[in-house]
C-alpha cells in the first residue's frame, strides 16, 4: 500500500479531528476510499475511540433519486438524523467510482434533495470537530486528465504538508480581513464589494478541510453588490458547471446565468430564500495546489484565487444567511485581478502586498 496512504490517515485522525479517548467518530464515504478507511480505523483504535463507517454509493443514490416523490426527497429520516447529531466527530472522504453516476438526473430533483438535506446539513456543520477530506481513485484521476499515479501525487502534494507552518503564514491576511470594513474585488467581468465588518475571518489550515489553504468569512448579508463572473469550472453533483456570472443588489442576486449547467443553477438558486445570498468570500492560499481539477475541495483553495458561496452562511463567523445549499464558485485572479482592503489593494499582479 502507497505509504501516504497512512500518513493522510494520521493527520485526519489526530491532527484534523484530534480524537479523543471515548469519542464516537461517523465515517461517511464509499467502497472507493476502503485504504484510506482502514487506516483511519486504526488509528482511530489507537486514540481509544469508536467508529462506524457509513457506506454510501453513487449508484444507489442514482436510482433512489430518479424514483423518490418529492416528498420523500424533501424530508429526511429522523434515524439517520440523529445519527449524525450523536456522532462527536463527523469524517467525510470523497472516494467516486464514477463522477458522472449523476449526471443524468434531472436538476428539480437536486433541489428537492437540498431541501430534504437542510437539517442534516446544519447539524453537521455545527459540530465543533469535522473534516472532509478525499482518497485518489481512478475517476478522479480521469475527471483532473491524469493518471492515478500522477494524480496521487497532486493530491497527496496539497494534502500531506506541515500545516502549523503554514497557518503561520495565512494568519497575516486573517489579521488583516479582521481591521476590514469594506472589500471590493475587481477582475474580468468582476467588480464587487461587500462589508465584513464585524464579521471573523477563519484560517483553514487542514482541520475541517483536508487539503486546507484558505482564509475566509461571511459578508454581511444585505450589502453585496456588483458583478462576478467565476471562469473556472466545477463538479457538482456529477454535472460540470462552467463560466457562472452572477449580479448582486443589496445582497439578493437580480441576475444569473453559466456558460455550462445553466439549468442546473437555476434550480439551485430557487431551492430556498437564502440560495440567492452570498453565504462566503474565501481567498486560496495553498500554492501547492497549481491547476484546476473540477473538485472543489481542491480548487477552492488554489494559490492566487478567490472563491465566493451562495447559500448557507457560516455561524461562527457571524454569518446569518440560512440556505439548504453552500456552493463554493472560483474565480482565478493571477492575470488583472485585484483584491482591495478599504480602498486599498492587498492584491494584485499575482502578488500579496507584504510578499
Amino acid at each position: 500500500m502507497d505509504p501516504r496512504v497512512a500518513e493522510h490517515a494520521r493527520i485526519v485522525v489526530n491532527y484534523s479531528c484530534d480524537v479523543k479517548r471515548g469519542d464516537f467518530v461517523l465515517i461517511d464515504t464509499s467502497s472507493g476510499a476502503l485504504p484510506l478507511v482502514t487506516e483511519v480505523a486504526a488509528e482511530i483504535a489507537k486514540a481509544g475511540a469508536h467508529f462506524q463507517v457509513l457506506a454510501r454509493d453513487y449508484g444507489f443514490s442514482r436510482a433512489y433519486l430518479l424514483n423518490a416523490s418529492e416528498e420523500t426527497l424533501s424530508s429526511f429520516p429522523e434515524p439517520l438524523l440523529n445519527l449524525y447529531k450523536g456522532a462527536d466527530i463527523l469524517i467525510a472522504i470523497i472516494a467516486p467510482e464514477n463522477t458522472k453516476e449523476l449526471a443524468d438526473v434531472p436538476p428539480e430533483k437536486f433541489r428537492m434533495r437540498v431541501k430534504g438535506m437542510a437539517e442534516a446539513n446544519k447539524a453537521i456543520m455545527g459540530k465543533e470537530k469535522w473534516c472532509i477530506t478525499l482518497h485518489p481513485t481512478p475517476a478522479l484521476a480521469q475527471e483532473a486528465d491524469k493518471s492515478l499515479e500522477a494524480y496521487s501525487d497532486f493530491a497527496y502534494g496539497a494534502m500531506l504538508r506541515d500545516w502549523p507552518a503554514m497557518a503561520s503564514k495565512m494568519q497575516v491576511l486573517a489579521d488583516k480581513m479582521a481591521a476590514t470594513k469594506n472589500v471590493r474585488l475587481v477582475g474580468e467581468e468582476t467588480d464587487i464589494s461587500f462589508s465584513i465588518e464585524g464579521r471573523k475571518p477563519m484560517v483553514d489550515a487542514g482541520k475541517k478541510n483536508l487539503p486546507g489553504g484558505e482564509v475566509f468569512t461571511s459578508p454581511i448579508e444585505g450589502t453585496v453588490n456588483g458583478r462576478v463572473y467565476f471562469d473556472l469550472p466545477f463538479l457538482f453533483l456529477s454535472n460540470t458547471v462552467r463560466g457562472v456570472r452572477l449580479k448582486y443588489v443589496d445582497g439578493e442576486i437580480v441576475e444569473h446565468s453559466a456558460e455550462v449547467g445553466d439549468k442546473l443553477l437555476s434550480e439551485l438558486l430557487a431551492s430556498d430564500a437564502g440560495a440567492k445570498r452570498l453565504g462566503e468570500l474565501g481567498i486560496g492560499m495553498n500554492r501547492g495546489i497549481t491547476e484546476v481539477t473540477k473538485n472543489m475541495l481542491f480548487d477552492e483553495k488554489m494559490g492566487d484565487t478567490i472563491h465566493m458561496a451562495v447559500g448557507r452562511a457560516f455561524e461562527e463567523v457571524g454569518g446569518t444567511n440560512e440556505s439548504g445549499i453552500h456552493i463554493d464558485m472560483v474565480k482565478s485572479m493571477k492575470k488583472g485581478g485585484a483584491i482591495y482592503f478599504d480602498g486599498e489593494a492587498i492584491y494584485e499582479n499575482g502578488r500579496f502586498a507584504w510578499e
